[in-house]
Formats: C-alpha cells, sequence, structure tokens
C-alpha cells in the first residue's frame, strides 16, 4: 500500500484552516499551483473531495473533516516525537470532542470544563458536527466522543442519556407576568423564535400540537436567546439555563411543557471505552442536575 505523504498532509491542513489556498501559500511561502496540485494528488490518492467551495473560500467537506482531524493527530504525534528526542518526555495528552449545533454552548462549556481539572491536562479539540457525520466520526476515532441533541440508532456505537431537564418558555422581562397568566395561550401573541432542526425542536412541535397552540414564529435559528429580548419574542429552551437567560439575555420563564424533555446524549465507540474524559463529563452532568 502506498504510503501518505506527510508535506501533502500539511498542505491540506493549511488550506483548510486558512479558508484559502491564496491564504495557505502566503503562509507557507509556496505557490499557489505548488499547494493546488499537492492537494489533488492527495485526493487521487484517497479517492475523495476534501475541500469544497464556499462562497470566496473553502471548506472540507465530510471526508475532508475526517483527514482533519487525523492530520492533526499526526502532527500532535510529530511534535511528541521531536520532544521526546529533545528529552522532553512529557506529552500533552489530545482530546477531540464533537458537539452538535443546537447544544447551548452554555451546557457545552459546563460539562466539558472539568476536563481542563485532569492532570495531565488534554489538549482540548470542540469540533461541530451533525448527528448524520456522528456514526463515521466516532467509528474512525477522529473523535474521542461526542455530545450530541438526539439519540444514535448506529449499532456500532453507544448512546446514554447525558443529561435531561424540563422544557421551559421565555419571554423578556417587562411581559414575563402578563405571558404566565394566560400560558400557553398568551404565547399566541407574540413572535416565536423557534429553534432548528434537533432534539429541543422535535419537543417543542409535539407540546405544540398537543396544546392546539397557534404561534406565529417568526424566525428559525440556533441559539435565539441572543435575539429574543430585542426581537420582543418567546423561546422555549432548557430549564437548565434559567440563571444564564436571566442574566445575560434579561429573559424569564413563564411556564412549563409538563411532560416534555430536553435531553442530551454522550456518544462514542462502546460501553467498554475508557477515557478519564468521559469520566469527568458524567460526574459533570451528574453535578448539573
Amino acid at each position: 500500500m502506498e504510503r501518505l505523504n506527510y508535506h501533502h498532509l500539511l498542505y491540506f491542513h493549511t488550506v483548510a484552516q486558512e479558508g484559502s489556498v491564496a491564504r495557505a501559500s502566503r503562509k507557507l511561502g509556496l505557490k499557489q499551483p505548488t499547494i493546488s496540485a499537492q492537494i489533488h494528488s492527495l485526493e487521487e490518492r484517497l479517492g475523495c473531495k476534501l475541500l469544497e467551495r464556499s462562497g470566496r473560500g473553502l471548506k472540507t467537506t465530510p471526508a475532508g473533516k475526517t483527514v482533519l482531524c487525523y492530520a492533526e493527530r499526526i502532527f500532535a504525534a510529530g511534535g511528541a516525537l521531536l520532544s521526546a528526542l529533545e528529552g522532553h518526555t512529557e506529552e500533552t495528552p489530545r482530546l477531540v470532542v464533537g458537539a452538535t449545533a443546537p447544544l447551548p454552548p452554555a451546557i457545552t462549556a459546563k460539562l466539558l470544563s472539568p476536563c481542563f481539572a485532569m492532570k495531565p491536562k488534554p489538549a482540548l479539540t470542540l469540533a461541530s458536527v451533525t448527528a448524520e457525520e456522528l456514526p463515521a466520526q466516532i467509528s474512525s476515532r477522529s473523535l474521542d466522543f461526542a455530545l450530541s441533541d438526539l439519540p444514535l440508532p448506529a449499532k456500532c456505537l453507544h448512546s446514554r442519556v447525558l443529561l435531561q431537564s424540563p422544557i421551559e418558555a421565555f419571554v423578556p422581562a417587562a411581559l414575563a407576568a402578563k405571558t404566565r397568566k394566560g400560558f400557553p395561550e398568551s404565547l399566541e401573541e407574540l413572535p416565536l423564535l423557534m429553534p432548528c432542526a434537533g432534539g429541543l425542536r422535535r419537543e417543542v412541535d409535539a407540546w405544540l400540537a398537543e396544546h392546539s397552540v397557534g404561534v406565529r414564529i417568526a424566525s428559525e435559528m440556533q441559539h435565539p436567546e441572543n435575539f429574543a429580548a430585542d426581537a420582543v419574542a418567546v423561546m422555549f429552551a432548557p430549564a437548565l439555563l434559567r440563571d444564564v437567560l436571566r442574566k445575560v439575555h434579561g429573559l424569564l420563564p413563564v411556564g412549563s411543557l409538563n411532560g416534555y424533555r430536553w435531553r442530551v446524549f454522550l456518544i462514542s465507540a462502546g460501553k467498554g471505552i475508557k477515557n478519564p474524559a468521559l469520566d469527568a463529563v458524567v460526574l459533570a452532568a451528574k453535578e448539573m442536575h
């Protein structure tokens, strides 16, 4: 089997990080045609496209994301080798965690923050992935594990509920008292910022249908908490975010979606996988309940 070319990986990694061949060319001190030709050779060697056009720049394809994760590990191993030869034998462990986009950043941060207290402290890479990408990413060990707002049906992976929370409706503080009185019918008077596809969206859709609440969807977006106050709109979120939504965004809860819950799933390659970071994340989740 033909060996992979280390330099090809480096050129691809640089273009992927910079977002264009032109910027990578300046960073590497090489001509653009040279870089393009080497990446083309790597794509031919692997039998798949690694980069695709995105506006004026380039972005990685799903296959490119997998190659990028492996390239970063290869470069890290190379750096560790040089350090070992120089007499510096302590290696910084790498930790690559995937998270689906609908997960609130505040909750992802709380779950992963204990990893920084580990000894030795790992070099954490947090990758944004879709639920469709997770099986391949974890099976290939591109990700050590992942946090998802939806369970995965893939039989080769282990999916378990890590965290769960009641779901509540939130509005700007000035409207809270009035909206609570007639909840949930009072929601019909306000525009709704709806979460995009994901676990929370599924639960909210089911609750609205069950209670025949005729809301007016003004927008669909990830993390509507950033806009609800300015839009004078209602949004739905896990009750776990109450403090953050009040302190940071001025939003207060006005009613609970009784019987409906939001969940975070921990996805790993199998039940027997041992990883200190996994244990740290599980402990953090227990403390959040």
